[in-house]
């Protein structure tokens, strides 16, 4: 194997420039992939278990059993998780993506529509600090769309899939009224459920909020800062969250495995709270921070 990028491509590791699907892929054909997102924490794969069990239940709810390949998916992460963080600097880190589609779609003799093995694969990239930098410091701002989030019904939310169409077009509408922007979907219902990559979190009244499982993923990250703020002694509720809710918060920040916690300065061009990173959106980083063993200056803390 040579010095630069692999991939893992059906338990066998490969240059990443071959990791290439075919264009009758069902994962291209009807978006039929299930994927996990995480990131490395100094070289080493973080929240792995916990990634690894939302991905089984999502191959379980397609029905795709995954092949007895050379390398498992665990096998796989930590096979080019460590190959690729030789190819940035030790104070660098990476993210790691999973995905694995339904297979190909094939023929058979008699003209019948029949599926190959499922497509396993897992690579890197790096982490997109400098786009995350002026969040971190100042807060992003959200839109509330027209976009409503598929109904569980359709798609169940505990399903991680690559179905992306409606984020597309809920990000493009939004980026029309504010390029900076990034669309917060609500469901049928009108109550908010989640952003394109994290969850959301509000605080208000000394309480903190979060969505519930009925219209958004369980978030691995979410998890995570529940556990956080209650073993501080936090109020923590998940429930329902309306526009107006997030409109009379103190604070809001969004929560993925990949940026940790993210602060929210707007939603469609209204300030929440004070407009900046908040004390406890702050108190919280510093806990994640801590907990996972990053230098708080990462997430532009005490600067």
């Amino acid at each position: 194997m040579s010095t630069g990028l692999i991939a893992a491509w059906n338990g066998k590791l490969i240059p990443f420039a071959e990791a290439r699907l075919p264009v009758f892929d069902l994962g291209l054909v009807q978006a039929a992939t299930v994927t996990e997102r995480l990131r490395t924490v100094r070289h080493e794969p973080a929240l792995l278990p916990e990634h690894l069990h939302r991905l089984d239940r999502s191959l379980a709810a397609l029905g795709i059993s995954l092949p007895d390949d050379p390398l498992s998916p665990a096998q796989a992460v930590e096979a080019v998780t460590r190959h690729n963080c030789q190819t940035v600097n030790s104070s660098e880190d990476l993210s790691i993506v999973i995905f694995v589609t339904a297979g190909q779609l094939l023929a058979d003799a008699n003209g019948l529509q029949t599926q190959s093995r499922p497509t396993v694969c897992v690579y890197t990239a790096p982490l997109p600090w400098k786009h995350w930098e002026s969040g971190y410091r100042q807060g992003v701002a959200l839109q509330v769309p027209a976009i409503r989030q598929i109904p569980g019904d359709s798609i169940p939310t505990a399903i991680k899939h690559r179905s992306r169409l409606h984020w597309y077009l809920a990000d493009r509408q939004v980026r029309q009224a504010d390029p900076r922007a990034s669309a917060l979907l609500c469901d049928q219902a009108g109550l908010l459920t989640e952003t394109a990559t994290g969850n959301l979190f509000l605080v208000r009244s000394g309480e903190l909020l979060t969505s519930t499982a009925d219209n958004s993923l369980p978030g691995i990250a979410q998890t995570q800062v529940v556990a956080l703020a209650q073993r501080q002694g936090w109020t923590v509720r998940r429930q329902g969250l309306s526009l107006q809710d997030l409109q009379q918060a103190s604070e809001a920040f969004l929560t993925s495995s990949t940026y940790c916690i993210m602060p929210v300065a707007t939603v469609n061009g209204e300030r929440i709270g004070t407009g900046a990173p908040g004390p406890v959106t702050r108190r919280l980083t510093e806990l994640w921070a801590d907990e996972m063993g990053l230098a708080h200056s990462v997430f532009c803390l005490g600067n």
